[in-house]
């Protein structure tokens, strides 16, 4: 049976004014995408959030600048808009991510919420980690799901970012919970936005170690990342035991989306997907980053994984330079360094 979707057409009423990445043609790439390989099929409308919800994660100072914003439209930073009904299509997003985490536990099947705006970069007042903007994000969809899952008696939730870009929101929210595993897969935060997701930070207090970077070295690509899913991922996933696994799903690590210099193809997608099946535990996952190909190439590879069926994308890998290689397992020594009292590698 396909998984389901959770989508609705009211993601498309978050608009800006002039050009912007994160727009509603992304939709129209992602679902035209899904459509082109027969995976858009199990389709569940949204669930909008009640506003009181948001206090569960942010601050009554931060949503009451939304609100505001949303009365009179304006950027509240350098890079994040806000429009007329942007305080609408978020609640929607809020409400597909609680909605989706207790299908996946009810069924325990696989679900995917296709929304925007993303989240991750959200903390609970707004900017999170001194970064220079929320980037592109109104509410942390996945720290709601999260937190979804706590009221409902689930004790380990394991995040997997597998954005481009570091969830330095979601890191900040849950930096202190021991029972929150937030493994986070992003270039070299010294080289891109947000600046933020040093191997360093591993949790704070009892949830030391709990807090995982994976900083790749730009122009990494497949062979990169299956580095660390079998060195980092996969060991520290095996330990955890996690009951319910969420993903952050941005696509925007695809080779040429546009935002970063990492080099994916579709089957780092396909695979990541993959292997999450394979522990037998609730899956929900929600749309982050992905602006242009990832959408149209990674977003289905990741849905056919999720399906188990074949990858219908053929990409041809490319084969990185042996500096990148050699940057990549320097940066895979320091993680488990840094690690190393927490977790069996």
């Amino acid at each position: 049976m396909p998984i389901t979707i959770i989508y609705g057409d009211i993601f498309r009423e978050h608009r800006p004014t002039s050009y912007h990445p994160e727009n509603p043609r992304r939709l129209d790439l992602a679902v035209n995408s899904l459509k082109k390989y027969d995976l858009f099929k199990e389709v569940v409308k949204p669930r909008k959030a009640d506003l009181k919800v948001l206090t569960k994660v942010h601050s009554l100072r931060y949503i009451s600048l939304i609100e505001a914003a949303s009365r009179h439209p304006r950027l509240i930073d350098s890079d994040t808009y806000v429009s007329s009904k942007t305080l609408e299509v978020a609640l929607n997003a809020v409400g597909s991510a609680i909605e989706g985490a207790e299908i996946a536990v009810k069924k325990r099947e696989p679900v995917f919420a296709l929304v925007r705006p993303p989240g991750h970069h959200v903390g609970t007042y707004g900017i999170a980690m001194e970064a220079s903007s929320q980037g592109f994000c109104i509410f942390n969809n996945i720290a709601f799901s999260t937190i979804r899952l706590k009221e409902l008696k689930v004790k380990r939730v394991a995040i997997v970012d597998i954005d481009v870009h570091h969830g330095n929101g979601t890191q900040e929210i849950f930096y202190e919970d021991p029972n929150v595993l937030h493994v986070d897969f992003h270039q070299d935060p010294t080289t891109l936005y947000p600046g933020t997701g040093y191997v360093t930070d591993i949790g704070g207090g009892e949830a030391r170690g709990t807090k995982v970077n994976v900083a790749l070295p730009p122009s990494s690509g497949d062979e990169e990342y299956e580095l660390f899913v079998n060195e980092v991922l996969i060991p520290i996933l095996d330990d955890f035991k996690p009951d319910v696994i969420l993903v952050s799903a941005g696509f925007d690590a695809y080779m040429n989306d546009g935002l970063a210099d990492i080099l994916l193809t579709s089957s780092t997608y396909y695979r990541i997907a993959s292997l999450l099946l394979q522990y037998n535990k609730p899956i929900f996952a929600i749309l982050e980053g992905g602006y242009t190909v990832g959408l149209e190439r990674g977003l289905p590879a990741f849905i056919a994984g999720l399906n188990k069926i074949e990858n219908p994308i053929e990409d041809r890998s490319i084969k990185s330079d042996r500096g990148i290689a050699n940057k990549a397992k320097e940066n895979l020594r320091y993680l488990k360094s840094a690690l190393k009292d927490y977790w069996r590698f």
